[in-house]
Formats: structure tokens, sequence, C-alpha cells
């Protein structure tokens, strides 16, 4: 549910259950109305601002997981070499490399291997 209909929800049983509260009734009746008119809109708006907090948490994780993918290209694709036995061994699980250019820091520009299991396998080669 989106935050807004929460908040609007709780305007609307406010107003309602005010309007109720103005009628004459019983005791227990107009207690109730009170009550009622200060819990319901309180848990609404309590659920508006979770729904808003969910979205936001889950808006901040789409994004941190998108900058955590080593396979989106920010300016320069993964280069795949023109032959097969031109591509070195992994160090570490010895399965296939990618060619790729270092993106930030001072190695930026620099070309070198990375596993194609990457990130579960963080070997790395400098290209000759």
């Amino acid at each position: 549910m989106p935050w807004w209909v929460g908040v609007a929800l709780a305007l609307a049983a406010f107003v309602a259950l005010h309007a109720a509260g103005d009628r004459p009734a019983s005791d227990g009746t107009q207690l109730l109305v009170s009550v009622g008119q200060v819990l319901v809109p309180l848990l609404c708006l309590l659920l508006a601002a979770l729904s808003a907090w969910q979205r936001r948490l889950a808006a901040s994780s789409l994004l941190h997981a998108a900058a955590l993918d080593s396979t989106a290209p920010l300016h320069m694709p993964a280069q795949t070499p023109d032959f097969e036995d031109t591509v070195p061994p992994c160090p570490l699980c010895h399965g296939a490399m990618v060619r790729r250019v270092h993106r930030l820091g001072p190695q930026a520009g620099q070309v070198f291997w990375r596993c194609l299991n990457h990130p579960a396998c963080s070997g790395q080669r400098e290209a000759e």
C-alpha cells in the first residue's frame, strides 16, 4: 500500500469519527468513538510511515545491488578476447577469465583479467 493511501485513510477516519462523536449517543459508544477518533488515524499514519520506510529500503537495496554488479558497464564494456587460447586461466579456480578495464582509483584505465566467476571468485591478473 502506498504511504499516501495510509495518510488519506487517517484523514478520512478522523473526519468520520469526529462527525460520529458530535452526535448524541450512550456513554459507552461515546467513549469508543472518542478513543477510535485518535487511535484509528494514528494506526493508519504508522502504517503509512512503515510503508514509506519499506519502499525506501527496497529502492536503496536495488541501487546498492546495481552498484555492486561488476558486469554492469559504466563507460566501457567487458572486452572478450579474439581467440580462446589467449585467455589465461584464473589463478584461483582455473576457470576462464575476461578482459576488463579499471574504472576507479589510481589504476583507472588500465586493462586487467578478471575471473568470469566474479564475485564468487576474486581471481585477477594484470594484462600483458
